[in-house]
């Protein structure tokens, strides 16, 4: 595979990208950590950490092993797609590319399953096993909401730079800005300080949002959502109670892979990233009518809504959004409106995947 500088100048000249002078200056840190992937390493035991618990990758030519790159800046302006260059010219099988929501719901299974050995520490034990899964991790769309997840990320990344992984991260902010609450920030600065040891944090703040790149207005259907749903599947909506995961949910329309919900059946009620990657798993494109303004007092379901939309981004799932309301001005304050600046040009892109409709034209025409 091509480095990431090759890839990214063939995609240029294929028209898949615009030229971004910003893009263009981190390649040359992108080929590096790519590059970095193909020395020859070797499996060894320390018997410092854990008791000889944890294996760790040395480089037989005893070079130091990187640590990675942590991507930020605004939202569309290219992280993820960068980050899968360096993913794609890694030289191993051992890599591993995983949105941050379902990497955390991971992470919780492996605690609960976890039973390690007297005296040996489980986070190390874990990192070890991940470790013996992918040198390289690309961690998506990086960021903090919960403390107790802060901590335990905390815990996890320093074992798994321990342990010789490498990571690619991406974040619409920068390590210090990671967490915004203010409440109990000491209880994050660990991971901070571990991310910024041991990562070079390259700056994509300013520039052109990708996702945006489009001369029509995303939300001037000229199908309501009952009758897109009609065009897409052939079918008349009529509610449907859902299973996701563990939660009951009620579908205004599903057949299929194609599904209709109202604003407060989805995000408005206690759902989560298991009952949203449920509904990923079985879906090719969702329309999602009736969201309203999100007042500061609707921050539970307005970070519900970020949440479901990451989700339905990185799985590549078409989204169509209904909303009297602009879909800027949506969440202007409280506790999600700066995660929800991502949501919004990522609805941009999600609205730029057109599947062919019975009717014969394309939804949103």
């Amino acid at each position: 595979m091509h480095p990431p500088s090759k890839q990214f100048h063939l995609k240029l000249q294929n028209g898949e990208l615009e030229p971004d002078e910003d893009q263009v200056a981190l390649l040359p840190e992108l080929d590096v950590l790519a590059a970095a992937m193909k020395w020859p390493v070797e499996r060894v035991t320390d018997p410092r950490v854990a008791r000889g618990r944890v294996e760790v990758w040395r480089r037989q030519n005893k070079e130091p092993i990187p640590r990675g790159i942590y991507l930020f800046g605004a939202v569309g302006r290219g992280k993820s797609m960068l980050m899968e260059l360096v993913f794609k010219a890694a030289p191993i099988k051992e890599k591993r590319r995983v949105h941050f929501h379902p990497f955390v719901q991971e992470i919780h299974q492996r605690i609960k399953a976890s039973k390690p050995r007297p005296g040996v520490d489980m986070m190390l034990g874990i990192a070890s096993d991940i470790s013996a899964e992918a040198r390289l991790l690309c961690f998506d769309e990086f960021y903090i909401t919960d403390i107790a997840d802060a901590v335990m990320l905390g815990r996890l990344l320093e074992a798994l730079f321990k342990c010789g992984v490498t990571l690619c991260a991406t974040s619409n902010w920068g390590p210090d800005e990671l967490f915004q609450g203010g409440i109990n920030r000491n209880s994050i600065l660990p991971l901070l300080e571990i991310i910024k040891k041991n990562t070079r944090s390259l700056d994509l703040v300013h520039g052109a949002d990708w996702r945006r790149q489009r001369d029509a207005d995303i939300q001037a259907q000229s199908h309501s959502a009952a009758e897109l749903f009609t065009c897409l599947t052939n079918q008349t909506p009529k509610a449907k109670t859902m299973q996701l995961h563990n939660a009951q949910v009620e579908a205004q329309g599903s057949a299929s892979t194609v599904h209709w919900f109202h604003f407060r059946d989805l995000c408005a009620q206690n759902l989560g990233s298991e009952e949203y990657m449920a509904l990923c798993e079985n879906s090719t494109a969702l329309m999602l009518s009736d969201v309203p303004f999100l007042e500061p007092d609707m921050s539970d379901a307005a970070l519900r809504l970020v949440l479901l939309v990451d989700l339905l981004y990185e799985a590549g799932i078409a989204l169509r959004f209904f909303s009297d309301i602009n879909m800027d001005k949506l969440c202007p304050e409280g506790e999600a409106a700066e995660a929800y600046k991502r949501t919004a040009s990522r609805i941009y892109g999600l609205a730029m995947l057109d599947l062919p409709c019975s009717c014969g034209q394309h939804p949103g025409e």
